[in-house]
């Protein structure tokens, strides 16, 4: 799949490191960890957003925030773990992009402050989320709450690229890294978040 990022001034982008002792070591938990915290930050500013799974944030149909969890090993031991957040803020977005991305300022026709948006993300991400399910060890309880926030649910129709090649179904169930989705043919097969494209269809 072909990925273009864009990080134009004005766009809040960021980097976090984990090291984690005794908790969870999948990156995908922290990727949720910031969706939900970017998507908390940009309601209070009000600007309701929705998460597309995995990793992403929507404004009216539009990506507004892309997120990424990376591994990271010393040896074959694992030690830490970085997430990227990219945020549409302050920056306008390219007319070519304007179909697919937006950004704050473009929703709302004003700005913000990064510095005080990074540190209420951070804070949001640490004390209502981090502290209450992770160092608690309830991160099931947590994806529960994620997966009630995404764009799509149990029974829709989605269509699935990978390596060029569509396929139709619909979602049978919804777990934390995965989709199981009933396919065309009848077959049952589990879709895992980073090796495909999912895209809602209409009915």
């Amino acid at each position: 799949m072909k990925r273009e990022w864009v990080s134009k001034r004005g766009g809040l982008w960021f980097s976090v490191l984990f090291k984690p002792k005794n908790r969870p070591m999948n990156p995908w938990h922290y990727v949720r960890l910031y969706t939900m915290a970017v998507k908390d930050v940009l309601l209070k500013y009000r600007l309701k957003s929705i998460i597309k799974w995995p990793n992403d944030l929507l404004v009216n149909e539009k990506k507004i925030c892309g997120i990424l969890g990376e591994g990271i090993y010393t040896g074959k031991t694992f030690a830490a773990i970085i997430v990227g957040v990219g945020l549409n803020v302050n920056n306008e977005i390219p007319d070519n992009l304007k179909n697919i991305a937006t950004s704050y300022i473009e929703e709302k026709n004003k700005e913000l402050n990064l510095k005080k948006l990074l540190k209420q993300i951070n804070s949001i991400a640490y004390y209502k989320y981090y502290l209450k399910y992770f160092k608690n060890n309830t991160i099931s309880i947590f994806t529960k709450k994620w997966i009630s926030n995404l764009n799509i649910k149990n029974g829709d129709l989605i269509k699935i690229i990978s390596q060029n090649v569509e396929k139709h179904g619909k979602i049978v169930s919804i777990h934390g890294d995965y989709l199981e989705v009933q396919f065309e043919d009848g077959i049952i097969e589990n879709v895992y978040a980073g090796e495909v494209s999912v895209r809602k269809e209409s009915v």
